[in-house]
């Protein structure tokens, strides 16, 4: 575990105290668009999920903080249509009791503008201050609508992603990694160097994302389709995988996690259709014989 220490002061007794400061990343989602179940679909999963027989899922979206856990602020990688329940989930990312309108939410990191990954954005309109919202340009571009929705209520503050390392505040920095109709995230703990990437959409196994994913120790990675034709088998006529910019998890995510070093590596932004998320299959036990973990809601990691 990597742990920064942001101060150190002597109490009256002479004992040295210090604050730590750690990074902490909580999955408020892991389902992909529609959640599980979805409203609308009586497959396999989902009528386990309405039965118990396996947890129900929100849509995709993440927490992650570096500061110490005195005084936290955090942040947001992306914002699903689920984020008032997954607020209610998490008491800390609720408001004080100091004051009767306040956040812990400092600002929403985007990594496109897929509607289960924006439309939070809108939930979040009570703000009392602009939104701080980092993005692309295209992302931006193409969310020109939310943008006008907002400017009557909080508005949007946007601000812009590199390629290069940039601060959040407290101990993380982090950087974009481009990919098509995408970006991954990866964080850096600026002491330890302690890194965590966030690839939720992923159409293409890029050099630079094999490269993050060879150096970062933990990794959350788009899990959402087995197969690419999956989504066809109960809605016909239904966009494949990859046309959805969703590579199947055997055509190469699969065997690049399996050979990465990281500590932890974990599928998330799971389609409700996907027979990992059942226990027993075939196809889960691939993912957990290659040290794969299939993610949930409310999965805590800490760097």
């Amino acid at each position: 575990m990597s742990a920064r220490v942001t101060r150190a002061r002597s109490d009256r007794t002479g004992l040295i105290t210090a604050e730590l400061r750690l990074i902490r990343v909580h999955i408020l989602g892991s389902a992909a668009g529609g959640g599980l179940p979805q409203w609308n679909c009586a497959c396999v999963n989902c009528v386990a999920a309405r039965t118990g027989k396996i947890a129900s899922q929100t849509q995709s979206s993440i927490a992650i903080s570096g500061d110490s856990e005195a005084v936290q602020r955090w942040f947001l990688i992306n914002a699903s249509p689920d984020l008032p329940r997954q607020i209610e989930s998490m008491p800390q990312l609720q408001p004080g009791r100091d004051s009767p309108r306040s956040t812990p939410i400092a600002g929403v990191l985007l990594t496109n503008a897929d509607i289960d990954h924006a439309l939070g954005l809108l939930l979040l309109r009570q703000q009392e201050t602009p939104l701080i919202v980092y993005a692309a340009d295209q992302t931006q571009a193409a969310l020109a609508w939310i943008d006008s929705v907002l400017a009557r209520f909080c508005g949007i503050k946007w601000r812009k992603i590199s390629a290069d390392f940039q601060s959040l505040g407290g101990s993380i920095g982090f950087r974009a990694i481009e990919l098509p109709r995408s970006v991954a995230f990866q964080f850096r703990d600026d002491t330890s160097g302690a890194t965590a990437l966030f690839a939720p959409s992923v159409g293409e196994l890029t050099e630079e994302l094999r490269e993050a994913v060879g150096g970062s120790d933990v990794i959350i990675f788009d899990g959402t389709f087995w197969s690419d034709g999956e989504l066809a088998i109960v809605r016909p006529g239904a966009r494949s995988a990859r046309e959805m910019n969703h590579l199947p998890i055997p055509d190469g995510s699969l065997d690049l996690l399996r050979q990465s070093p990281a500590r932890r590596k974990i599928y998330t932004h799971i389609n409700n259709t996907n027979p990992i998320l059942m226990p027993g299959t075939r196809e889960r036990a691939q993912v957990e014989q290659a040290g794969i973990e299939i993610a949930h809601d409310g999965l805590e990691i800490v760097l």
